[in-house]
């Protein structure tokens, strides 16, 4: 079977499961079965970076997707009940062609700067959960090793192009009175 054709067989499965089934969740939640149990919090047949444009994105959107919605939503599902694309890749996901760390999001500094430990003591159980389950599970779910919040966040600010210097506009002589 082609990576194409599993690709779309999961679709159609994720698709047939969306549309609700008599089997109740291992959860006990509104009689789904969750997209952690249905799928499992494993990577790809095709390494990520082998994978087709294409294929990268059926995978996003069948099974990464909603994994992490279910996961960010177990976390804070008042903050992250509507969680989508966006929410990774930021409002110019398409501009950016979902390339990653996206500019638009939170800036993780370095560990050890003054940045890093002040984003520790304001966010807690933020990065708790980004260390201990965001983090880890997107590495699994892509096939990468060690994966850190850089896959997701910019360590720094982005660099802005600097303009060119409009030349100053050309001053017309006076004419001399008289």
């Amino acid at each position: 079977m082609t990576q194409s054709m599993k690709t779309i067989a999961l679709a159609l499965v994720l698709i047939a499961a969306a549309c609700g089934g008599s089997k109740p969740a291992a959860s006990g939640s509104k009689g789904k079965t969750s997209a952690m149990d249905a799928m499992g919090l494993t990577p790809p047949d095709s390494p990520w970076e082998a994978m087709s444009v294409a294929d990268r994105e059926f995978y996003m959107i069948g099974k990464v997707n909603p994994i992490m919605q279910e996961l960010f939503a177990a976390h804070d599902a008042e903050e992250y009940g509507d969680f989508d694309c966006v929410d990774c890749h930021g409002e110019e996901m398409r501009e950016i062609e979902f390339r990653m760390p996206a500019p638009s999001m939170y800036i993780v500094p370095p560990e050890g700067t003054p940045g890093h430990r002040g984003m520790l003591s304001t966010f807690p159980e933020e990065v708790k959960f980004m260390q201990e389950v965001v983090t880890p599970g997107m590495g699994k779910l892509l096939g990468i090793e060690n994966y850190t919040c850089a896959g997701c966040h910019p360590s720094e600010a982005p660099k802005r192009k600097k303009a060119k210097k409009a030349a100053a506009p050309k001053r017309k002589r006076a004419k001399p009175k008289g």
